[in-house]
């Protein structure tokens, strides 16, 4: 397999590790030589997409448009973002990438179509829930959205920051709850839209896979339909 993918990422780094390994170990392949090669930018210096959404911090575009050109200029023929937030610049970058990107978002909301979800609940960063990129493509698709009361969201991007920092454990801890509440208030599964989520709660992705939307999971999918495509099925 030679289509190369490059992955833009960093945002954070153990969630870009984590990404990898979704795509080696779905990838079906016998050999080393029938993996995907991938061309990682892993740059953690890249501006907290939350903070400036929300906060006034310092711009993550210029940074993540030179993360995309390096890639380009590297060889890559397809350019994901393992990381939720950072897609409130896909339609820029993507505007401007002289090659095929795969949207997490689009790849998670087709994915709870497929499954037939009518409503879904969704676990984020506070910057993709107030931009509401998610609800807006779910509403596209006629799917209803279930999201975190006030609390439960401090909750959610404590546990993510957690996670970034190291304690997968304190943020299993913080987030396992508002993932069980958003079940029981009729959501058909959850959407965990920050690429820290599935790590902390790995075991729930493991034990209700049908109501997990796991968009790093979802993601690898997407690039290994990419790299195992026919060349008349690629998009340019």
């Amino acid at each position: 397999m030679s289509r190369k993918l490059g992955i833009l990422g960093g945002m954070g780094p153990l969630a870009t590790v984590e990404f990898m390994q979704k795509i080696i170990a779905q990838t079906p392949a016998s050999s080393d030589q029938q993996h995907i090669p991938m061309l990682v930018s892993n740059n953690p210096q890249i501006p907290d997409r939350t903070a400036f959404l929300i906060s006034n911090g310092d711009d993550p575009y210029p940074a993540l448009k030179q993360g995309m050109e390096q890639l380009e200029q590297a060889g890559a023929e397809c350019i994901v973002m393992p990381c939720n937030t950072a897609h409130y610049w896909y339609p820029r970058l993507s505007n401007t990438c002289r090659v095929h990107m795969i949207s997490i978002l689009d790849s998670v909301v087709d994915e709870a179509k497929q499954r037939g979800y009518k409503k879904v609940g969704i676990m984020a960063t506070t910057a993709t829930m107030t931009t509401r990129m998610y609800e807006t493509k779910l509403a596209q698709k006629q799917i209803a959205a279930v999201a975190p009361e006030q609390e439960q969201q401090l909750a959610v991007m404590d546990g993510i920051y957690a996670v970034k920092a190291g304690d997968v454990e304190q943020g299993h801890r913080l987030m396992k709850p508002v993932f069980d509440s958003l079940l029981v208030q009729g959501a058909d599964a959850v959407i965990l839209g920050c690429t820290e989520i599935p790590v902390a709660l790995a075991e729930t992705v493991f034990n209700q896979p049908e109501q997990c939307l796991d968009s790093l999971n979802i993601l690898a999918k997407a690039c290994i339909d990419w790299a195992t495509a026919d060349s008349a099925e690629l998009v340019a």
